[in-house]
């Protein structure tokens, strides 16, 4: 997942997502429907590029948890580095319900 968006295939990202899945990010208001997530991508992040990196993943009944770090830079040009902790909830057939994500800004 974090490969598809890192090489900016948005479409191939949302395809991972139930139709009606939720994403709640930091920042702004919840994303609801696998378009919206989508368009966020596409048209609204604020990244230009980057590169995530897992420290690591977590299955267990039905959710999916993950940490690890991102570095790369703002579409101002300015470098982004953060540390990130995510919650999924899958649906039974796999694609994500929802993802809760929390920042952590720090210094590398």
């Amino acid at each position: 997942m974090y490969r598809r968006i890192d090489e900016g295939d948005f479409a191939g990202f949302a395809e991972l997502f139930d139709e009606n899945a939720v994403y709640h990010r930091p920042g702004g208001p919840p994303l609801a429907g696998r378009d919206a997530i989508e368009s966020y991508y596409r048209e609204k992040r604020t990244i230009a590029d980057g590169t995530h990196t897992l420290a690591r993943v977590l299955l267990s009944d039905g959710a999916v948890a993950v940490d690890g770090t991102f570095s790369g830079h703002l579409a101002d040009g300015r470098e982004q580095a953060h540390r990130f902790a995510e919650i999924f909830e899958l649906a039974p057939g796999g694609l994500f319900t929802r993802r809760d994500s929390f920042l952590f800004v720090c210094d590398f």
